[in-house]
C-alpha cells in the first residue's frame, strides 16, 4: 500500500513539474514574440538585434525552481540553440512527421525530465527567416551570425523547438 502511495505522489510530482515546465516555455513563447513584435515596429534590423540582445536574457527570465527553459533549432542562427543529446530522438520523430504531437514529454535520468515543443514559422518570422530577405536584414543578420542556418523557411514551417527540463523526484 505504502508503495502504490509512493507511485502516486510521485506521478502527482511529475505532472505539477511538467506542468510548471509547459507554463514557462508559454511564458517564454509570449515574451520573446512581444519584444520581436514590438522591434519590427521599427524595422527587421531592429529586430535581429533585439533577437541578438534580449532573447537569451528573455529566456533565462523564465527559469525557476528546478525548470530550465531554451530554444534549439537543426537550422540554428545563434550557435548555442543546438539540439542536444536527450532531444535528438524526438526531434527526427518531428522533422520525419511521425511525431504530430503539440509537445513532447522525454525522460532524461531518474530524477529529470523534459518537453520539446515545435516553433512554427509565422508570416512575420519570414522578414528575418525566409527566402527573400532584404539586403540589409542579411547583412545585418550575417554580421552577428557568421554561421547562420536559419533561413529559407515557409510560413507553416517548423523552425526550431522550445524545450524545457524539470526535476521528476
Amino acid at each position: 500500500m505504502k508503495k502504490i502511495i509512493f507511485l502516486v505522489l510521485l506521478s502527482f510530482s511529475t505532472l505539477a513539474g511538467q506542468k510548471e515546465a509547459l507554463e514557462a516555455i508559454q511564458k517564454t513563447a509570449m515574451a520573446l514574440k512581444k519584444e520581436l513584435q514590438s522591434a519590427m515596429k521599427v524595422s527587421p534590423v531592429n529586430a535581429i538585434e533585439v533577437c541578438n540582445t534580449k532573447a537569451m536574457p528573455i529566456t533565462k527570465k523564465y527559469h525557476s525552481k528546478g525548470i530550465e527553459v531554451g530554444r534549439v533549432s537543426l537550422k540554428n542562427r545563434n550557435p548555442n540553440n543546438t539540439v542536444k543529446d536527450w532531444m535528438k530522438e524526438t526531434i527526427d520523430a518531428y522533422e520525419s512527421g511521425s511525431n504530430k504531437k503539440g509537445y513532447s514529454v522525454v525522460r532524461i535520468s531518474n530524477n529529470q525530465s523534459g518537453i520539446i515543443k515545435p516553433i512554427k514559422t509565422m508570416p512575420l518570422c519570414l522578414n528575418c527567416h525566409g527566402s527573400n530577405i532584404k539586403p540589409e536584414v542579411s547583412a545585418r543578420i550575417n554580421k552577428l551570425y557568421p554561421a547562420d542556418k536559419a533561413t529559407g523557411y515557409k510560413t507553416g514551417d517548423t523552425r526550431g523547438y522550445f524545450w524545457a527540463t524539470f526535476k521528476t523526484k
